[in-house]
């Protein structure tokens, strides 16, 4: 029995390097998808979400796993914290360059290090109430109800209290050009040069922000610091209310990887636009678009050290969860919600419909995606149980994952304004390869 249990954990041992990898092309590859229109925004850390935690689900190989609803519940708080960004990325090269949809621009020099800051800010607040969910999902811990409520009103309560308060404060000392920058736009607008009156008359209405020169990243500044900060109280809430330790500190590593990933990441648009103060001559070669390759190694070295981290830590054993002391027709229901439609119809149907907008196809194909799911779906309730409890659970986790991934795959490359014409950039050619190694690893685990 000891030499049996020894040599499953050398074969765990050799086996996280290649996972790793694999988590680390599969993130990469849902977010640089994730930029692209008919993802894009909540909706793709929605897919993102999903899709990855079905891989760490597949690839944990535990005896028992989190159930699809819970899988989709987590991807589902990944929704929660859709930051804003457009105006920060070029921060790095210490220029502050603001626009307005009418074509009025205006520069800044700044210090890189403000603009690294609000890098590091925005990534850590991306993915806090996703974080403490994944680690629930791998924790041990049955969490209640109220857990769930808890963490998400005090996420939500801390981070639109800190844009009304305390984020107005940071920014004027993190970086005071973009205070500065937004007075300059209320004042050629003819408004009241009072940035934090103005922020408060128009509260968190970036449409509105778009419009004056040097608001939308003043808005993105304030968003960025309340989201890393509601982050930290979701953490803090998981741990010392909920009571779960790794949840929490996986909370924390996922925030960190998020921080860490999009900030390196950025160093593509350091680059691509010249180097410090756009002045150092430095360019991209012609196949490297920073914006989409930025994204792809965002979520690259994320996936990667998230991968490695749950794999490493994951307990062994998990306790009942929420969806299995329901009583059955609930537990049906809450199954169907979830996991049919919030995980995986959502997912389907969304990218249909946006990749298709504006054409004949549209509706029709929408809403063929739509009918389809669902009769799956019910198939499969009608074959294998009200909650597919008689499909071996090992083999469905891989299964799905597989065929999220290829569905993608298809949509981004050949649906609407399909990426196949650019196949030859870099970030597409490093999609290609991602999906297929990806896919091809879900095929060997089922």
């Amino acid at each position: 029995m000891a030499e049996a249990t020894a040599k499953n954990a050398t074969k765990r041992t050799l086996l996280l390097p290649v996972a790793t990898l694999v988590g680390a092309l599969l993130m990469g590859y849902l977010w640089r998808v994730r930029g692209t229109h008919g993802w894009g925004s909540s909706w793709g850390l929605l897919n993102a979400g999903f899709v990855f935690t079905l891989f760490l689900t597949a690839a944990a190989g535990r005896k028992k796993s989190p159930s699809l609803p819970l899988i989709s519940l987590a991807a589902l708080s990944f929704m929660l914290t859709s930051p804003a960004w457009g105006t920060l990325l070029n921060q790095i090269t210490g220029v502050l360059r603001v626009t307005t949809p009418d074509g009025a621009e205006a520069e800044y020099f700044i210090s890189p290090a403000s603009g690294i800051t609000m890098m590091l800010l925005m990534g850590f607040g991306l993915a806090g109430a996703f974080g403490v969910m994944l680690g629930g999902c791998f924790s041990g811990k049955a969490w209640r109800v109220r857990d769930y409520i808890a963490v998400a009103v005090i996420l939500l309560a801390v981070n639109y209290a800190a844009k009304a308060t305390v984020a107005h404060l940071f920014v004027k000392i993190a970086e005071p050009e973009a205070a500065a920058a937004f007075a300059d736009g209320l004042r050629t607008a003819g408004l009241d040069d009072n940035v934090f009156k103005a922020y408060l008359a128009h509260y968190n209405s970036d449409p509105w922000a778009k419009k004056i020169l040097g608001g939308r990243n003043y808005y993105a500044c304030v968003s960025a610091f309340s989201s890393a900060l509601a982050s930290a109280a979701a953490i803090l809430t998981t741990r010392f209310f909920v009571k779960d330790k790794y949840a929490a500190k996986t909370g924390a590593l996922v925030c960190g990887a998020f921080a860490f990933a999009i900030t390196l990441s950025d160093l593509f648009f350091f680059f691509g636009e010249g180097g410090y103060r756009m002045a150092q001559g430095f360019s991209l070669p012609e196949s490297f678009a920073a914006w989409s390759l930025w994204e792809y190694f965002t979520g690259f070295f994320a996936g990667g050290i998230i991968t490695f981290f749950v794999l490493k830590t994951a307990n062994a054993d998990e306790p009942a969860t929420l969806a299995e002391r329901c009583p059955e027709k609930g537990r049906a229901a809450m199954f169907f919600l979830l996991a049919c439609f919030g995980g995986i119809g959502l997912n389907v149907v969304r990218p249909v419909l946006l990749r298709f907008d504006e054409t004949k196809l549209m509706i029709p194909a929408a809403v063929i995606a739509g009918v389809a799911v669902l009769a799956v779906c019910l198939l499969l309730c009608k074959k294998y149980g009200k909650t597919w409890e008689r499909i071996p659970y090992g083999k469905l986790v891989p299964a799905l994952c597989a065929a999220m991934i290829v569905f993608i795959f298809i949509m981004y490359m050949f649906a609407g304004d399909g990426n196949i014409k650019n196949v030859g950039m870099l970030h597409n050619i490093l999609v290609c390869v991602s999906a297929v190694v990806c896919t091809v690893w879900c095929c060997i685990k089922f």
